[in-house]
């Protein structure tokens, strides 16, 4: 059976935590249970799973306990999840200081639910990307890191306030990280083309009619879908649909400080860790594996790469997808205006779709003009929307070449595919190119 990731829940309480998995079984995520210190110990250090949701487990105090797995080596990166009928602003603030990764109220709605772990499972397919991929980099003769942890993470952090009550925010983020103040949405969809920013938080005395907009634009936004947003509400505010429409956090005014710093501060980091990891990824990228001409992994990193990554999406019922992109007429850009002229637009074309994806998803140069992508945890439904995403993007760019003294367009041949359970790695990329 595919599933998007695995969960242990370590909870005391047996029919909660029974709940918790049948709840998490309807979005696909398979989950066991143990309930007390030594079980959840063995069970995160045996069986490695991408998220650890911890209620009260017997005999020991919750955060003691995720602090536990938090410091283990085994399990440090591993994102920890604290849960409870009614969270404290107490609990919210132990947790933010020992590190852990959020703390969720267990009567919130599937749709917070699954919109708050989504994150947290696609931070743990980047750690499991970076270790992929070192240990491809490995065989390369390329010593690349393959764990990075939150106290590794850059601390120059970013945040953006939106909207026309912000004052009252800013002494609770002293000390977390630089601020910048927008009034306007208008005002804060220019800034966030201008620098990155580790979260955005929008409070507004009265919303705005464009708000949920703005949080579907930043989130289908190929530079900003991963950034944060916490959006500050009134009790109007439909709280579903503003999960729905791209919101990381949704919390009711008026919230408590301690509550409300407790959240910033854990997406921060969050955002923080990612840059990190996207950062030690690049560890493997080097002359032994790199494509010479684009700059972009080599087909045998690739093919090494992807053996591995197949046998674990098949032995864990994890999803893979690939998708191939090609560019034909570069070929005419060289009758026309000579190798060099195509050698630059291949150049821009492979950074251009590396660009437009996720840090966990890898981009290899096959052949002349064409590319190979690989998207790892993803299924085919999702990887196409990116597929054709890049591919419109692409399509309507003037590309600016040398020596070319006119802007350059490029038509792009699309494929994808995902794992079957017969596939090699020649199968898979074939069906990936025929499809």
């Amino acid at each position: 059976m595919i599933r998007l990731a695995n969960v242990l829940i370590v909870d005391g309480n047996a029919a909660r935590a029974a709940s918790l998995r049948d709840r998490l079984a309807q979005g696909a995520y398979h989950a066991t249970l143990a309930q007390g210190f030594v079980d959840g110990t063995k069970q995160a250090q045996a069986e490695h799973p991408d998220l650890i949701l911890v209620g009260d487990p017997t005999g020991v105090d919750p955060v003691a306990f995720a602090l536990g797995l938090k410091k283990d080596p085994a399990s440090s990166d591993i994102p920890v999840v604290i849960y409870a009928d009614q969270p404290s602003p107490e609990l919210c603030n132990r947790a933010v200081e020992n590190g852990l990764d959020d703390v969720l109220a267990f009567g919130c709605d599937d749709t917070e639910l699954f919109s708050r772990m989504r994150p947290l499972v696609r931070l743990a397919t980047m750690h499991a990307e970076l270790r992929h991929r070192a240990e491809t980099a490995r065989r390369f003769g390329i010593d690349a890191r393959d764990r990075v942890t939150e106290a590794a993470a850059a601390s120059d952090a970013a945040v953006m306030l939106i909207g026309d009550d912000c004052n009252s925010l800013l002494p609770l983020l002293q000390g977390v990280a630089d601020i910048t103040v927008a009034a306007t949405l208008y005002e804060a969809e220019d800034a966030l083309t201008r620098r990155n920013y580790d979260a955005a938080i929008l409070s507004f005395t009265e919303e705005p009619e464009g708000i949920l907009g703005f949080c579907t634009q930043v989130r289908n936004n190929p530079r900003l879908f991963n950034l944060p947003m916490v959006l500050l509400s009134g009790m109007g505010t439909d709280r579903v649909e503003a999960y729905r429409r791209g919101a990381s956090r949704v919390l009711t005014r008026p919230t408590d400080p301690a509550i409300l710093r407790s959240v910033i501060v854990t997406l921060v980091r969050r955002q923080q860790l990612r840059w990190a990891i996207r950062s030690a990824m690049n560890d493997s990228l080097q002359t032994a594996t790199r494509d010479e001409v684009t700059g972009a992994y080599g087909r045998a990193f690739l093919e090494s790469y992807l053996a591995g990554r197949l046998e674990a999406a098949k032995s864990q019922g994890r999803h893979l997808s690939v998708v191939f992109f090609s560019a034909p007429n570069i070929d005419e850009v060289r009758r026309q205006f000579g190798d060099d002229a195509a050698l630059h637009l291949t150049q821009q074309l492979g950074q251009w779709i590396t660009g437009l994806l996720r840090a966990e998803d890898i981009t290899a140069a096959t052949k002349p003009n064409e590319f190979c992508v690989v998207l790892p945890d993803t299924p085919l439904g999702e990887a196409e929307v990116v597929m054709h995403r890049i591919a419109g993007v692409l399509a309507y760019t003037d590309f600016a070449v040398r020596d070319v003294y006119q802007p350059v367009k490029v038509w792009v041949q699309v494929g994808s595919t995902d794992v079957r359970e017969d596939d090699d790695v020649t199968s898979l990329l074939e069906r990936a190119k025929r499809s």
